[in-house]
């Protein structure tokens, strides 16, 4: 039985949601919320994005307004 990771590395996470890493690392704190969609384990340098609550994210449609939302206010 092959165990799936429920937390990935930053390159893994973005690799299966084809999402640029670059991206993803200038969005903690801001789209994605710590304790949330990632964690930084004690002893770790990087975080571990938690796979369950990316993929909510991604199929939810809320995520497009936080992201209209901050576009719109930094294009003012």
């Amino acid at each position: 039985m092959k165990l799936q990771s429920q937390y990935l590395s930053t390159s893994k996470i973005a690799k299966i949601l084809d999402i640029n890493e670059k991206w993803l690392r200038e969005h903690r704190g801001s789209i994605f919320i710590e304790g949330v969609h990632y964690h930084f384990p004690q002893g770790f340098s990087h975080c571990r994005w938690n796979v369950p609550a990316m993929l909510k994210w991604i199929e939810t449609s809320n995520h497009l307004s936080e992201v209209e939302s901050i576009l719109t206010s930094l294009c003012h």
